[in-house]
This record gives C-alpha cells, structure tokens and sequence, in this order.
C-alpha cells in the first residue's frame, strides 16, 4: 500500500500522466516528436540562394573574416540586392525551422550561411564560384554524400567526411544561439514539471553559503563528425533525485565555450549544486547538440523516462541513483537518436565532497577535473 500511495503522489505532483503515451510510443513515433526534419527548408534555401550567386558572392566575402564565417541569413538579406521572392523563401524556411523546434517566441531569426571552413576564406575572396550546401537530417553514419548546388542550381554530391576544396556555404542554423533558447524552454518546463528553478549564481550566494561542485577542466575526444557540421555546442544534464520528494531532478547546464574537440578547456564553472539532490550524490549526462531536436519534447520525454525508473524502484534510495543515471543513458541512443542530439559521455553517483582529477567518463569520451567548493554568502 505504501508503494501504491507513493506511485500514485508521483504521478499527481509532476502530472506526467499526459505525457505517459509518448513514453509509451514505438521508437520511430518518439523520434518524430523528439526529432523534427529541417532538411527540406535548408536544401530550398539552399537552392534559392545558390541561384543568386553573382549577386551575393562579391557582398557576403567582404562580410567573413577568419574569426566570422557566417552571417544572419535574415539580417544579412536585408543589406543586399535580391529579388523579393529570394527573401521570402529564406523567412518562411526560417519561421518554419523555429515552429518545428518550439523556439519561434524565443527567436526572430535562427538561418545563417556559414563557409564551411576558414581555409576556404581566401578563394571566395579572389571570386571562386561556391558550392551551397545544407546539412542532411538522419545519422550522420548513414549520409552517402552532402547535396550541394552551383550557381545554375546543378546538383553535386560532396564527399561526407573530406572536406572540399572549392568553397561551401552552408545553409545552418545559429547553433550557439539555438542552443541557448532550447536550454531555457527546457528550463521553464521542468519548473512547470514541479522543480524548483535553477539558482541565478549571484543570488545563491547573497544569502548562505551554498555547496557547488566545481568544473575546473574538460577534454572530449575528436569524434570526427562531417566537415559539414561546424564547432560542436555541449550542455549537460545533471540528474539525480529531488532531496524533498520522490521525483527525479534534472538541471540542464550550458557549455557555451565547449565548441571544439581534442582540447582542454579550463572554465571553473558551476556544474552541480547539492542543495538540489537527495544523499549528495548526483550523475552528469554530457550531450552535443547537433541541429533537430525538439526541445519541449526531449525534456518532457527525459522526465517522464526519469519518473518512471523511479517509480518502477519504489522507495528510492541510492543505488535508485545508478539505475536513475544508467536508465536514461539506456533509453537515449536506441529509442530516439538520429543526428539530433548526440550522447558524449556520462559520470555515475559524483559525491558532495569529493574531488575528481583526470576522471574519465563511462564512455571514454570524456575527462573532467572537479572540486568541491562553498558558494560564500553575502
């Protein structure tokens, strides 16, 4: 009867009785939730584009730098001399990109054109004719060859991993900006899910001294993604169990300069504060963000898996948390990855008090160095 009545309270404070169907949905159901489809407007655009080539190529060179290899597709049109039609093909592929990923309150603009490599800066500006590409969707495993147009909208199939010669341009999203309203709308829906909010840094220290583990440094090996992808975008899902009911607590946390792999960052950032989590333990998923998710639906889909491992255990308790961490890791690749989201890596029960050097994670792909440390009140 306990077990019951805990269940039942479970299932009432969070209310994820409505999205118990998506947990419940085969595998290629949860993937066009989680995973939307924006090929199709990046390749229209991409064509679109290609085909005004003379008129846009002197204008966008003179606008890249070594350290600026792409522009606001939306801001940048609005400079230039096109006919109408161009920029109503590049906002409506630009509306519709942001409706599919629940990001169009966030953001009035998401489409940029990047050249795909700084080594290619130099022939655009002696006046090479470009290539303009798009990313396909699906995984990147399975790609045969990168569609990309030339100024007579001819078709060529790019080799996916070497990267061209000729100059490319490719239709994209802003990741980096994408990345940053995607955390937020996971942010605001997990407070709607029943968690407290994340604690702003300043405010956690005005009052008492709150417990933090600290991210001195962190290494991902080179996965080798296609030339096509540009610099990676990281977040973490920090996730254990609510210290004040039977529910799961995930905090979703940014890392915003973890844009390159095969180097060591050094950013002593707040990576988990222990007030949030019950028997000071906690695990840290490492995820890359690549273009397609959903992320009202990734986050609903997290929780909801996350509730039911919990449940599915009864009265928690700590080892509730290696089945917690393990659980979510289990149900990730196989059920809904494609080339969306990217599992990297992930660290089992971190401890309070502990420090960690050199630590790899399960996987292999990740090491990280943390501290222990107290957030000092005012």
């Amino acid at each position: 009867m306990k077990r019951i009545g805990m269940v039942i309270a479970l299932l009432v404070c969070v209310n994820v009785a409505p999205r118990a169907q998506a947990a419940a949905m085969k595998p290629a159901a949860l993937r066009e939730r989680i995973s939307v489809s924006l090929a199709a407007d990046k390749r229209e655009v991409a064509l679109t584009l290609a085909k005004q080539d003379p008129a846009l190529r002197k204008a966008l060179a003179s606008r890249l730098s070594g350290e600026h290899l792409a522009v606001d597709l939306k801001q940048w049109l609005s400079t230039v001399s096109v006919p109408t039609s161009v920029t109503g093909v590049a906002e409506r592929a630009d509306l519709n990109i942001r409706r599919l990923k629940g990001i169009d309150r966030e953001l009035d603009s998401l489409l940029q054109l990047r050249l795909a490599s700084a080594s290619m800066l130099a022939a655009l500006q002696r006046g090479v004719e470009p290539l303009y590409a798009y990313e396909p969707d699906g995984n990147d495993s399975q790609w045969r060859f990168i569609e990309a147009f030339d100024g007579l909208g001819r078709v060529h199939h790019l080799d996916v991993h070497r990267m061209p010669e000729q100059p490319v341009l490719v239709v994209d999203i802003d990741a980096r900006r994408d990345m940053a309203a995607g955390i937020k709308l996971m942010r605001e829906h997990l407070v709607a899910l029943g968690q407290r909010p994340l604690p702003v840094l300043d405010t956690a220290a005005a009052a008492t001294s709150t417990p933090v583990t600290i991210l001195d440094r962190i290494y991902l090996n080179d996965d080798e993604e296609p030339w096509i992808s540009g610099n990676a975008e990281v977040y973490a899902i920090v996730n254990g169990v609510d210290p004040s009911r039977d529910a799961p607590q995930l905090d979703i946390v940014d890392m915003p300069y973890l844009d390159t792999d095969g180097r060591t960052y050094a950013p002593n950032q707040v990576l988990i504060f222990w007030e949030r989590y019950r028997w000071a333990a906690a695990n840290v998923i490492l995820m890359e963000h690549d273009d397609n998710t959903s992320y009202q639906e990734l986050v609903s889909y997290l929780f909801n898996v996350a509730s039911q491992i919990l449940t599915s255990i009864g009265q928690p308790e700590l080892g509730a948390l290696v089945a917690l961490g393990s659980g979510l890791v289990d149900r990730m690749p196989g059920e809904w990855f494609t080339n969306d989201d990217d599992y990297v890596d992930s660290f089992y029960t971190l401890a309070k008090n502990h420090t960690y050097t050199n630590y790899s994670g399960a996987g292999g792909n990740a090491v990280v160095s943390l501290r222990p440390t107290e957030l000092l009140g005012q």
